[in-house]
């Protein structure tokens, strides 16, 4: 039983040093940057997409009101000709379309409101990215500070990854980083003080 327990402790050092390796920092920082780099293109794609929506309406909009004005007017020009029937159709079609025109008004002012939204949205995506940026610059300096000060034979200390959204992810490798400072001022210290 000991050769399996000793096999069985080998196999989990050898697999927490590979997430340990694969866990540097400066390639987790990098990968959260390219999510949120996605995340950012894919509101703008369907920002666009609402853009596009908007348009549309809009001219459906017009169309429907051109197409009232038009009956409203075969109307007048049938009324005053004396065919009533005529007038009584062309007025019920232009009734239509400004039921048609409200109704389109009701959904271009809902997308309208959206594409608001998903402005909103992309301005504090991006926001968010380029404060990311800038911890991403202040982390790695902290990181190769720290690694430069612990002596090659310290311990590492080895953690779990758990996936989440990029900022969690950040707010991780700051953690990891601030854990190699501590490790980087322990070993400079001597041993008495300790």
């Amino acid at each position: 039983m000991g050769v399996l327990t000793r096999l069985s402790d080998l196999s989990r050092a050898a697999a927490h040093e590979a997430l340990s390796k694969l866990e540097d920092p400066v390639m987790m920082l990098n990968h959260y940057l390219r999510t949120m780099k996605e995340e950012i293109d894919e509101v703008q794609r369907t920002l666009n997409k609402q853009s596009g929506a908007e348009r549309s309406l809009k001219m459906q909009i017009d169309a429907y009101n051109r197409l009232a004005a038009q009956c409203d007017k075969n109307a007048a020009e049938a009324l005053a000709d004396g065919r009533e029937a005529e007038a009584r159709q062309a007025v019920e079609a232009k009734l239509h379309y400004l039921d048609k025109s409200l109704e389109c008004s009701e959904w271009y002012e809902a997308a309208k409101q959206r594409s608001e939204e998903l402005s909103q949205q992309l301005e504090e995506t991006k926001a968010a990215y380029a404060a990311m940026q800038e911890k991403r610059t202040e982390l790695i300096a902290r990181a190769q500070k720290a690694e430069a000060q612990v002596k090659p034979s310290a311990p590492r200390f080895l953690y779990s990854f758990e996936g989440g959204a990029a900022t969690r992810g950040f707010e991780r490798i700051e953690e990891r980083i601030m854990q190699s400072e501590a490790l980087a001022e322990l070993s400079r210290r001597p041993a008495a003080q300790r």
